[in-house]
């Protein structure tokens, strides 16, 4: 018993209890996120590559040590708790305790408590293999070098403070009981009688952990020592005790086993020295370790970032950490306070775009199966664009990470690793790889200047290229847990202010609008992108984020401009206006290539909505977008000049900031476009004023959709300042009575206007004159391109003065775009027909909504553009005619069809709505055999005109002779499976047509009038029994299937389910000719392009070619392959068993399934790419 009690006595406090399992973290994860790639780089990190094997072989690369104390080095650190068996009652033998020795470090440690879902502890007769690489027969303590040694306060109690002899050699930290026993393992420490005083420590009254060990002092075990390749971290233990203290973790990853051991110091300088040499010797060995990792760990980590769909191998690297405690220095506690904080070890993995914290796995032992993912919920992980704060000590292995989404707390980590350097490192390479364009970031980077000398030493991430917004955008819906499948967006290519990012409304039906975490990755991904010279949000909602504040912090607040120039505004104030103001500012600064804003349509909420539900009389918060923008163009912060607010009702609050920046004459405006604001007389007035130091810059004014009456007196003299104007729309605005001009000639004649629109505002004679004389100075109005005087109340007479005023000379076509749609045009209809027969006419005309009372007129309007030789563009859709056309009409469509020789492009679609319907008639599918001798038309439109049949065959027949068609847009036009088929069959001569519809609306119908007619054809049947009476059988049959006996039953033979297979064997039809069409246009894509290609199209390969096409062959194969089914039974008067009715049900499901199978493939207007 007192061996018992001394044997405890020696017991040492060295170790603490076991770390468990991380504690549950939840992790956000989009099954739908994609996996970008990054560009391997060259660090000290372990880049995993699996086999298909669960034991492959895992390496790391050896980077190049650091001058200080904390080497940046690899990825992978860590030691291990090792637990064993509890003592026998009975003390064997010296030579028994050594052969059955577990390989712990400082002894055989006993009771090490594992979590809740590990069943049971490790044996400790683990035949561990590390000492394969560190503790070779050979490599005896007298042979190793000492780095370190003295006595150090290990452990203590209430009663008790335990001292022991360390010694730090290059593979391992040893611990004897005293410096002679030290001495007998190294023989350069005998001279050493007591312990050298810079390394002895003060007594301490702080306690270390207790950590029970069952093996003796005694006990040859302690020569073995711990191996410094398993030593995870060292960090400074800051509880507010009076000592000076650091704890050292470690991992066995052979069996996953993690302990730690405290130790104290009344000296700090002994604390530091020591903390030092450990870190220094750790790194060492941690940079020469082959197999920094087990493969079993390897493994099952990747596993679980690959179930985040955040694994590419390239780009993948895991390290070894410690989950410090939190630190308890502004509270009292009490003597012992140091045993009740518990670390955990774990594994940090940096993957495409998340940092993922996963627990320690389960050893093979503890497992009665193979591992599943199923087990390690607990993991956590967060995005890597999400950080604000990443802090790495200098003086030991701690460092912080700090992650932040939008409109939430912040989530830090308290971690430790010997690699906390190289994480660093790491971490910024990768979101330097995420976010290419930002110049600066946004968040703290607080490192040692050796992290900093690393992070200038690699290799530059990937270069900006167009993928870069794709890969930014997908990284931040990745932080924010959203899909980036939901955001459409697309680039086009204006000739002014391009390429421009244009934002479309969200994908899916039941979507409207985006949600904010959705908006703030777009605009956050369009920082700094130097790509774009214009960005539009038109008709997309920013109503969410007007308003919206992020009061969890500001991270994401910009204050400097792309060149750094600190923008001219209080930050305190920019921190406080919402997300709305805070990432249009963002957008606009960071760009010096960004010149137009669109935000057409963008806000719908209005001000007085505002007012109505604010208390008392506050201010109007505004629409968000005024506020943002025009006080950086005010001071000159942002290149944007160009600015669109289309349809936002406009308050008090926006017209103060927009006329505070107006009037500055440094500001520099292209342009301000207000249509459908809400302005009013008072307000247009102001506006316009205001704008007038900007009368050198501005190029566009928008006052369109107003509800203002414009004086022309005053207005003329407001809008003349503005001598560089080159677009002007004043649509759809009303103006004073009286003859004078709305502009009056002086000012025309002042401009080089690109763009007049004028389309719903009514003009006086003197207004047409005015711009009859404008048109008719060709220096000035040379670049005029688009003449919008659509419902103007233009008469045939206004119109041909137009025309004979902006024809320089007869039959040469000026490149211009007049629109004279809806206006009187069948008044003075002579004068207009002469001139456009007179090659008069610009090369695009304009003139929808045509509506002859006599026939006759609409005659002569054919007639005259059959005639004329300027036109290219030409559109007369929507043409509305007393009748059927006749065969005049037929014939003047026909001739202009045939000789004419310059219209590119023609659009004679109807219209088919419910309050108009306007059509040819049959007449025009003999007009379109005019198209057969037509050498110049490309583009044709021809829309809701009920071609049918007969249409789509004649069209068919053009299609075979005519070589430059390259489009036809021919969808409601009633067509038929027969005649879509035709179509198809053209194709096989022609080579160069690029667009044919797939007729998905034509496919619908069809679908729905078979379904109709054969239900018709079931329901007029005929039973054949019905002079019969029911019988014995039948009776028993329909009381078995529920139904009356004198309910009559349908003897057509028809079932739903045979219903179900007619219509599957329709859409089939649709979808087979569908797939032919694809593979005749794709040909003739590769032929236009020059890529070389077969010119026979193998459109046999989804053939099924004894599919039924007529509805009677339909129903007769339908009722020759079908199944048996209740309702034929019936019939026939047969017994029905309730298991057959359960077979014939499932059958009808299985039916159902595979018709919307078929549906979901070809009927959602999906279109093959062109082969090639």
């Amino acid at each position: 018993m007192a061996a018992t009690s001394r044997e405890s006595k020696r017991r040492s406090f060295f170790g603490r209890s076991s770390l468990g399992a991380l504690a549950g973290l939840q992790s956000s994860k989009d099954d739908d996120e994609p996996a970008n790639l990054l560009r391997k780089r060259r660090t000290a990190s372990l880049k995993t590559s699996f086999s298909n094997t669960a034991h492959a072989h895992v390496s790391a690369p050896v980077s190049a040590t650091s001058s200080t104390l904390a080497i940046a080095g690899d990825a992978y650190d860590g030691g291990s708790a090792i637990s064993d068996t509890p003592e026998s009652s009975s003390q064997p033998g010296l030579s028994q305790r050594n052969r059955n020795r577990s390989s712990s470090v400082f002894g055989s440690l006993r009771g090490l408590r594992l979590p809740e879902d590990h069943e049971e502890p490790l044996s400790a007769n683990s035949t561990r293999s590390f000492s394969n690489i560190w503790s070779l027969a050979d490599d005896t303590p007298r042979g190793r070098q000492v780095l370190h040694h003295g006595e150090v306060q290990t452990s203590s109690t209430m009663l008790r403070k335990k001292k022991e002899y360390l010694v730090l050699t290059e593979t391992h930290l040893m611990r004897f009981k005293s410096q002679p026993k030290a001495a007998e393992s190294f023989p350069a420490l005998q001279s050493l009688r007591a312990p050298i005083a810079r390394h002895s420590t003060s007594l301490s009254t702080g306690s270390s952990h207790e950590f029970q060990s069952g093996t003796s002092d005694a006990s040859g075990e302690r020569e073995h020592g711990t191996p410094l390749r398993q030593i995870v971290a060292t960090y400074q233990l800051d509880d507010g005790k009076p000592h000076f203290a650091f704890e050292v973790s470690c991992l066995d990853d052979e069996t996953n086993h993690a302990w730690s051991m405290t130790l104290q110091f009344g000296d700090p300088e002994d604390m530091h020295s020591w903390l030092s040499r450990i870190r220094d010797a750790a790194n060492r060995v941690r940079l020469t370790d082959p197999d920094p990792l087990s493969a079993r760990n390897s493994h099952l980590a990747a596993r679980v970032v690959e179930a985040e769909r955040d694994y590419v191998p390239p780009n993948y690297a895991i390290y070894k950490v410690v989950q410090r405690p939190t630190s308890k220095t502004g509270s009292r506690v009490s003597s012992d306070d140091l045993s009740k904080v518990v670390a955990s070890v774990c594994f940090l993995a940096i993957g495409v775009h998340k940092v993922h914290l996963i627990p320690m796995f389960k050893s093979a032992s503890q497992r009665s199966s193979s591992p599943s993912l199923a087990s390690h919920h607990s993991h956590s992980s967060y995005g890597i664009l999400n950080i604000t704060e990443l802090r790495v000590n200098d003086d030991d292995d701690s460092f912080d990470l700090t992650f932040r989404t939008p409109l939430q707390r912040s989530k830090s980590l308290h971690l430790a690793s010997l690699a906390s350097h190289d994480i660093a490192v790491r971490l910024r390479y990768v979101e330097e790889n995420l976010r290419p364009e930002w110049e600066s970031r946004p968040y703290q980077f607080i490192v040692p200047n050796d992290v900093k000398h690393d992070i200038l030493q690699q290799k530059s991430a990937d270069p900006i290229d167009q993928d870069s917004l794709d890969k930014t955008l997908i990284a931040y819906c990745v932080a924010y847990d959203v899909n980036p499948e939901n955001i459409r967006y697309r680039v086009t290519y204006p000739p002014e202010d391009g390429p421009r990012f244009e934002l479309l409304r969200p994908e899916g039906l039941r979507r409207n609008q985006y949600s904010p975490l959705e908006l703030l990755a777009i605009m956050r991904s369009l920082r700094y992108n130097e790509g774009f010279g214009g960005i539009s949000f038109k008709d997309v909602t920013l109503d969410v984020l007007n308003g919206l504040k992020d009061d969890y912090g500001s991270d994401h607040v910009t204050t400097k401009t792309k060149r750094g120039t600190v923008v001219r505004m209080d930050v305190e104030e920019l921190r406080r206006s919402c997300l709305l103001v805070q990432e249009i500012r963002a957008l606009a600064v960071t760009s010096r290539k960004l010149r137009r804003m669109d935000f057409t349509g963008c806000i719908t909420r209005k001000p007085r909505d505002h007012r109505m539900q604010s208390p008392g009389k506050s201010r109007d918060m505004g629409c968000g977008i005024v506020e943002a923008l025009f006080p950086l163009v005010k001071y000159q912060t942002t290149n944007v000049d160009w600015i669109i607010l289309n349809n936002i009702q406009l308050g008090e609050t926006d017209l103060d900031y927009l006329v505070a920046a107006a009037v500055e004459r440094a500001c520099h405006l292209r342009a301000v476009e207000m249509g459908g604001c809400g302005l009013t007389d008072r307000t247009v007035s102001l506006i316009l004023d205001s704008l007038r130091p900007q009368e050198n810059t501005i190029e566009a004014i928008d006052l369109s959709s107003n509800p203002v009456r414009l004086s022309p007196l005053t207005f003329d003299s407001q809008i003349g300042v503005f001598g560089y104007l080159t677009k002007l729309n004043l649509s759809h605005v009303a103006r004073t009575s009286g003859p004078e001009p709305l502009i009056s000639v002086e000012t025309f004649q002042a401009w080089r206007l690109q763009e007049l629109i004028l389309s719903g505002t009514s003009l006086n004679s003197a207004m047409v004159d005015a711009i009859a004389s404008y048109l008719v100075n060709y220096k000035q109005s040379k670049g005029l391109r688009e003449l919008k005087l659509d419902h103007c109340f233009l008469t045939g007479k206004d119109v041909a003065y137009l025309l004979h005023s902006m024809s320089e000379q007869p039959r040469k076509a000026r490149e211009l775009h007049l629109d004279v749609s809806e206006n009187y045009i069948e008044q003075n209809l002579d004068e207009l027909t002469s001139a456009i027969a007179g090659g008069l006419a610009p090369s695009g005309l304009t003139i929808r909504l045509l509506e002859f009372e006599v026939e006759a007129d609409f005659c002569k309007m054919v007639l005259a553009l059959a005639a004329n030789n300027t036109i290219r563009q030409l559109d007369i859709s929507r043409a509305s005619l007393p009748s059927d056309a006749s065969a005049e009409t037929s014939q003047a469509l026909e001739k202009m069809f045939a000789e004419n020789s310059t219209l590119e492009w023609l659009d004679i679609s109807g219209e088919d709505s419910r309050l108009e319907t306007t059509k040819f008639g049959v007449g025009i599918n003999k007009a379109l055999r005019g198209l057969q001798k037509n050498q110049t038309l490309r583009t044709l439109l021809i829309k809701y005109q009920k071609l049918g049949l007969q249409g789509a065959s004649t069209l068919a027949d053009v299609l075979k002779i005519n070589t430059t068609l390259e489009e036809i847009h021919c969808e409601n036009n009633a067509i038929p499976l027969s005649g879509f088929t035709d179509l198809i069959n053209a194709l096989h001569r022609n080579t160069t047509l690029l667009y044919l519809p797939s007729m998905q609306d034509c496919r619908q119908m069809a679908l729905k009038q078979t379904e109709e007619e054969i239900k018709k054809m079931r329901d007029n049947g005929t039973p054949h029994t019905q002079a019969r009476s029911p019988s014995v059988r039948s009776k028993i049959a329909s009381r078995v299937a529920g139904r009356a006996p004198k309910e009559r039953i349908p003897a057509s033979g028809l079932s739903d389910q045979d219903i179900k297979a007619a219509l599957s064997l329709v859409d089939e039809s649709w979808a087979r000719q569908e797939y032919r069409l694809q593979q005749y246009l794709g040909r003739n894509y590769n032929i236009a392009n020059g890529i070389p290609t077969a010119m026979e199209v193998d459109d046999e390969e989804f053939e099924r070619p004894d599919t039924a096409s007529s509805l009677s062959a339909i129903v007769e194969r339908v009722q020759f392959e079908s199944t048996p089914t209740v309702e034929k039974e019936l019939q026939l008067g047969s017994a029905v068993e309730l298991d057959h009715l359960e077979k014939t049900s499932s059958l009808e499901k299985q039916i159902e399934m595979t018709f919307s199978h078929a549906r979901s493939a070809y009927g959602h207007g999906k279109m093959f790419p062109p082969s090639g």
